[in-house]
């Protein structure tokens, strides 16, 4: 019996090595693919005031009608009502779309898409946070794609085809969905959070203008900048993540860091406004060539569930997911630590140091890699940002370990790949005691 069962594991360890290779391969060649793919171009406009340039560069495409996917509160705010105002003087017409939640629906990306074509426009603006652009890049997808419902988007290019002319202005310093092929769209007939992902997606134009993320209140601040630190963080950390997107991901790392809290504490410091948007859109470069991981693949779920925002749940994940990776994330963590300290500066405390063969002091990349994580804890704590998932339920564990598998196996280049028993136990280790 005992050697019965000795093989039974050893069979069952062979067969996840297999797999486990499997996914290696399928997420190398995706990386070299990625490097050789037609991403499109965007053109990036930034500085205070720049969306006033908004309705000539409309012009010069010949648009006629636009139509304006946005919040209630951004129009009850008045954030937007000289642009729209320059767009009629222009005599560009212009279509409000206001019905959007935080959470965006199949049923607020089809109303979105019916009233693009109902009304006759033939570009559309998206100006708000990640929910309104990703809303608006699905609505685009549907617009130019009527026979393919949301779900069957879900995934990675099913979409296949150019979207009508996309601007993006982003309110919000995080999901960088101004630059990313990705949008998450909620199923709310099943409360499944469809991440839908294509190259024509991303926006032809990109605005960054620091005034219009002035009036955002503190806790929208801290959850959008924590969903950036995790787009670049994951990103970096990834297997086969190119040179040139680690220097992406470290660039919006040091930003967010920098900025983060003093936009927290100072929301109409435009200078911090302008690093975060820049970080956010340095992120959204990295993760859209280097993917994220499974801080994002467990967050939707539980956004999905819960209703979470997605940035808290990325907040409150974030340092038990890296800290749960090990020693497989020591050396991308600790070589972040020592780039940003030139930003953050050193840590609060004393991290531990060893002796090096030659009588010195050294701090090796496990310390370095603790420092780090400890940096995000602090960041958190900070802001006020729980550090429980307060809301997760022993009985949901089995539905969020199948959600997040579902998404990031294969497609994730993770650090280390967990299955269903690493994913159960993780969960199970946050359900409060």
């Amino acid at each position: 019996m005992p050697c019965r069962k000795m093989g039974k594991h050893k069979g069952r360890r062979n067969e996840m090595n297999g797999k486990h290779a499997i996914y290696r391969v399928y997420q190398a060649l995706c990386a070299g693919m990625l490097s050789l793919f037609p991403a499109g171009r965007q053109t990036l406009v930034q500085g205070d005031g720049c969306i006033t340039r908004i309705p000539e560069l409309l012009k010069t495409h010949g648009i006629k009608g636009v139509q304006v996917i946005t919040t209630p509160g951004t129009i009850r705010r008045g954030t937007v009502a000289p642009l729209l105002a320059q767009c009629e003087d222009a005599g560009i017409r212009t279509v409000l779309y206001t019905g959007v939640s935080p959470d965006p629906t199949v049923a607020e990306v089809d109303a979105a898409a019916e009233c693009f074509f109902v009304s006759g426009c033939e570009a559309i603006l998206a100006i708000g946070g990640g929910s309104v652009i990703d809303c608006a890049k699905v609505a685009g997808a549907r617009t130019v794609r009527r026979d393919l419902p949301v779900r069957k988007m879900s995934g990675m290019l099913k979409i296949h085809k150019k979207l009508p002319l996309l601007l993006a202005v982003p309110t919000t310093a995080g999901t960088g969905s101004e630059v990313t092929l990705a949008a998450v769209i909620t199923d709310e007939t099943c409360n499944y959070k469809h991440a839908v992902m294509d190259y024509c997606l991303i926006p032809r134009y990109a605005f960054l203008d620091p005034g219009l993320s002035c009036s955002l209140p503190p806790d929208m601040t801290a959850y959008s900048g924590m969903d950036a630190m995790t787009h670049a963080v994951e990103a970096y950390c990834n297997r086969f993540c190119s040179p040139k997107m680690k220097a992406h991901a470290m660039k919006a790392v040091s930003l967010i860091g920098a900025n983060l809290l003093t936009a927290y504490r100072e929301p109409a410091n435009k200078a911090a406004r302008m690093n975060m948007l820049t970080g956010s859109y340095e992120a959204g470069i990295a993760f859209t060539n280097a993917y994220v991981g499974y801080v994002h693949a467990i967050a939707h779920g539980i956004g999905g569930l819960y209703h979470v925002p997605h940035g808290e749940a990325n907040a409150i994940l974030l340092p038990k997911v890296l800290a749960a990776y090990g020693s497989a994330v020591y050396e991308p963590l600790a070589r972040l630590e020592r780039e940003v300290r030139a930003a953050w500066g050193k840590p609060e405390r004393e991290v531990r140091t060893s002796v090096a063969e030659d009588g010195s002091r050294e701090e090796t990349d496990a310390v370095l890699a603790e420092a780090f994580i400890e940096r995000i804890r602090r960041m958190n704590r900070s802001m006020g940002i729980p550090e429980q998932l307060a809301m997760l339920r022993k009985e949901d564990v089995p539905e969020l370990a199948a959600r997040a598998l579902k998404e990031g196996n294969p497609n994730y280049p993770v650090p280390v790949i967990w299955e269903e028993e690493q994913m159960r136990a993780f969960l199970m280790e946050q359900v409060p005691k």
